[in-house]
């Protein structure tokens, strides 16, 4: 209910819901796939206040929502009417090779995030008990723990298909079969034997393990996707539900293990040894160089390309001295730069967004929302951020910085640089991060950037005049998002508060004009002599009592002067009748001011100050 109006306007700019292939969403950004950009209005996206940032990158188009991507999500979902199943055959838009490509992986892997964090998470908080001696390492509890933990890691090739399957439109329950199959006990049991493996006797099939993997299994859907339409499609309707199955199993099963997961598990392993090539040869410069280089990276997207190595290097080695550490240096120097930037800016709400964008990097590693909010927007801070990284990527690469968990780094994910073998390895991350954060703030503060108080006049910049209203009736508060009502729990007509009224007397909560009555009696509206446009509106459905319970005192155009007597009600008879008596007393114009601030007590007196106004 609170992002409907936002989810309705999103669905609006990007073409409608009919221009609406497919939605995901990552940590922070809604992921539409779309049947044609060029419907898309990227100004109204652009001008929106809640998008932060638009980006087309990989056959995506992308908006930066920031910390509330989820919610968002789910009601652009429900307004839109997204299938997840995504049957419905839709055309396809012409792309190049690489960003369909990078399309299919980043699409494939997004959604698999929240299962990776939570077991790299979890594998962090049992390194912790464990190197605290809380918890021992023969412990039954231990070991339970430590294989849910390596779950994700170890049935990663199935759940990649799964989520491929999606993304192909293909059945994504035989799509997850292909993906046991790379990981079933027995073929694991043929190569650890290690002799050689013979498909018909004469078809030499490599003996490779693929646990952990990600590339093989994107590949093999995406050929079984156009398997199964083929048999789909040339099978008579009376046998298809099951010899269609069963030939795409047949064909894909010994086309998987002859050529395509051995040949993509050669390519997975050549992208772990290329990262790994170049850190090893360059050592503190390439750290020092990437970290330099990141900031840019994550503005286009392109870091997720590199997440795939992290992957792939911690699922097959334990840890990653590589990715990790980069997206460290880039989520503590954003967090910086913001901070900096909130302390010396002279716009307080661009201060506030700075602060609360800062806190979200720090703690969480979320860095959406200070890149594409603060530091790009106002783009000198970016040429500190790449400072700060830099250097601290150097001190991360002379000292062999390591992470031992897929996380995205922060304080709150601290216990991923820990290590019972390498002791030095946290207070490294520690000395890294200390680095960075202080490199970046006075790098911030030297090169300076563009207050946007200089080049853009805000309603702040006038000290505007704080206006308080008195509250109509005596009553306990509610927050208005709480109220039971669509149209003003998404503050769609105003900002305010909601009274369950302890009697039924309303009063006019200051000097003003009634400027709207109402047939029914329901509600009245009022404009002050201050300008406020002040709707109070009794009762939900109230509209279905037709006038009766209500005795109206005023008329419209009347005068009133604070504490006049405006409408009474039968509160008893309103209960009985089955209507709910909440009170909302909404400013209709909030638009018009920065703040509209409730009183933070749980009960309020007629006439007692409600609503801060400023």
């Amino acid at each position: 209910m609170k992002y409907e109006k936002l989810s309705k306007e999103i669905i609006e700019a990007v073409g409608g819901k009919e221009n609406i292939i497919s939605l995901v969403h990552c940590a922070t950004r809604l992921r539409f796939t779309l049947k044609d950009e060029k419907k898309a209005h990227d100004d109204q996206i652009n001008n929106m206040k809640e998008v932060l940032s638009l980006v087309k990158k990989g056959g995506q188009y992308q908006l930066v929502i920031g910390n509330q991507v989820h919610d968002v999500y789910l009601e652009v979902v429900k307004l839109a009417d997204i299938k997840e199943d995504g049957e419905e055959e839709t055309p396809k838009k012409k792309q190049g090779i690489i960003n369909a490509v990078f399309g299919a992986i980043i699409g494939s892997v997004g959604p698999l995030i929240p299962p990776l964090v939570a077991c790299g998470l979890g594998k962090c908080i049992l390194m912790v008990l464990t190197l605290t001696k809380v918890l021992s390492t023969e412990s039954q509890t231990y070991y339970i723990f430590n294989f849910v933990f390596d779950t994700t890691f170890t049935f990663l090739p199935v759940l990649i298909a799964f989520s491929a399957a999606k993304q192909f439109k293909c059945n994504p329950y035989l799509a997850a079969f292909l993906g046991c199959m790379l990981i079933h006990p027995s073929w694991s049991e043929m190569v650890a034997v290690g002799t050689p493996v013979k498909l018909f006797g004469v078809i030499p099939v490599l003996a490779m393990k693929y646990t952990s993997t990600i590339i093989p299994s994107i590949m093999i859907i995406w050929v079984m996707s156009y398997v199964e339409r083929f048999f789909n499609h040339h099978i008579p309707t009376m046998v298809k539900n099951f010899l269609a199955p069963l030939l795409t199993v047949l064909v894909m099963a010994p086309l998987s293990f002859i050529i395509l997961a051995p040949a993509m598990n050669v390519v997975s392993l050549g992208i772990s040894k290329v990262v790994m090539l170049f850190y090893n040869h360059f050592g503190m410069l390439a750290i020092g160089v990437s970290c330099l280089l990141y900031p840019w990276l994550v503005s286009t997207g392109m870091h997720a390309a590199l997440a795939l190595a992290g992957i792939e290097m911690i699922g097959k080695s334990g840890f990653d001295p590589f990715t990790r550490t980069l997206t460290l240096c880039h989520n503590m120097s954003q967090g910086a730069a913001s901070f900096a930037i909130g302390l010396k800016t002279k716009n307080k709400e661009f201060k506030s967004t700075c602060f609360s964008s800062s806190l979200t990097a720090f703690l969480a590693g979320i860095t959406e929302p200070c890149l594409y909010g603060v530091t790009l927007k106002l783009k000198k801070p970016m040429y500190a951020c790449m400072i700060g990284g830099g250097i601290a990527g150097l001190y991360a690469g002379f000292v062999g910085l390591k992470a031992y968990a897929f996380l995205t780094p922060g304080f709150f994910s601290l216990p991923m640089w820990m290590s019972e073998n390498n002791g030095n390895n946290f207070m490294n991350a520690l000395i890294t991060i200390a680095i960075c954060v202080v490199v970046t703030f006075i790098a911030t503060l030297i090169i300076g950037f563009d207050d946007p108080v200089e080049s853009k006049e805000t309603l702040s910049s006038h000290n505007p005049e704080i206006k308080t209203l008195a509250s109509p009736m005596s009553g306990q508060l509610m927050d208005l998002e709480q109220v039971e009502d669509e149209t003003f729990s998404s503050e769609v007509i105003g900002k305010g508060i909601a009274i369950i009224p302890n009697d039924g007397k309303v009063y006019a909560p200051c000097d003003g004009k009634i400027s709207a009555t109402f047939d029914t009696k329901h509600a009245i509206g009022l404009t002050s002599y201050q300008g406020i446009e002040l709707l109070i509106h009794i009762g939900i459905d109230t509209v279905k009592l037709e006038g009766n319970y209500f005795r109206e005192i005023v008329k419209k155009g009347e005068k009133v002067k604070k504490g006049d007597l405006l409408l009474e009600f039968d509160l008893d008879k309103m209960k009985r009748a089955g209507v709910d008596p909440t009170t909302m007393i909404v400013v209709t114009n909030s638009s018009d001011y920065l703040e509209v601030l409730p009183v933070k007590d749980k009960e309020v007196k007629a006439l007692q100050q409600l609503l801060t106004i400023i």
